[in-house]
């Protein structure tokens, strides 16, 4: 009777995580203690292995593929709000001849900023442009803002001071805010993760802003599990830059995927 009894006796004990994934009892362990604190506050029962050794992330365009992709996203524990995310080809690349044939890429983050992507060959994926439509803004960054870095060794960062110029889409040669950001771009580690669309293996991306844009003081942190041949599949925020001008909650945008498509959404 007294191993019934035991059993009885642990399964009251035990906390149960959420129904995507257990956090396990070290798998943050060996990060920054705030950075752990952060990810166990925010996407509770995602993180359930570091995997070692930590593997420089190469070849960009692997990690956050630029081909069509319509991503859906929850915030953990609401799971009837959903975000929307995606990847689509542009006709030409911004700053290109008015007449350039030559394609590029975008992406649609989940408060509706449209964010240009440039790529270029052994530095990674980063944004010079965005282009805010629920504030009206379009928002130049320089030099622009690393997305996905290629090549840095564990304990690296990549540090770049970026000028950021706002201008309302109304008058788009007046400068409605402008600042300076000092951006830091770390990759922490390879983690397998369990989010309601499966289980991967990603690099987790931490990327901190410090500065000031306009009135808007910017100190800020966005977490990213990059998912080979997929891209984010957990997220702490994914705001533009703009949008700390005029919300600074950095919960609002914490997401898990929950659906992947190839792109045929608007």
């Amino acid at each position: 009777m007294r191993i019934p009894y035991l059993k009885i006796v642990l399964a009251v004990l035990l906390p149960v995580g959420p129904s995507f994934g257990m956090v396990s009892g070290d798998a943050l362990e060996d990060l920054p203690t705030e950075d752990a604190a952060f990810l166990r506050k925010h996407l509770p029962g995602v993180v359930i292995e570091h995997v070692r050794p930590h593997v420089p992330l190469e070849k960009a365009g692997e990690w956050l593929p630029l081909e069509a992709a319509d991503f859906e996203f929850i915030r953990p524990g609401e799971t009837d709000k959903t975000l929307k995310m995606s990847v689509k080809p542009s006709n030409r690349v911004p700053g290109s001849a008015a007449d350039s044939d030559h394609g590029g890429w975008m992406m649609r983050l989940p408060n509706g900023t449209v964010r240009y992507l440039s790529q270029l060959e052994d530095r990674g994926i980063s944004a010079p442009t965005d282009v805010s439509t629920s504030n009206g803004f379009i928002i130049r960054l320089d030099p622009p803002e690393p997305i996905v870095h290629e090549g840095l060794k564990p304990g690296q960062s990549l540090v770049r001071d970026i000028t950021v110029d706002i201008y309302d889409v109304g008058s788009p040669k007046e400068v409605a805010y402008s600042g300076k950001v000092r951006c830091t771009w770390s990759d922490l580690g390879l983690f397998k993760v369990k989010v309601p669309k499966g289980t991967y293996d990603t690099h987790l991306i931490r990327i901190e802003y410090k500065g000031s844009v306009g009135p808007a003081s910017v100190s800020a942190k966005r977490y990213l599990f990059l998912a080979r041949g997929l891209g984010p599949v957990a997220f702490t925020d994914m705001r533009d830059i703009s949008a700390f001008i005029f919300f600074n909650d950095d919960t609002s945008q914490t997401g898990v995927l929950t659906g992947f498509g190839t792109g045929k959404g608007g």
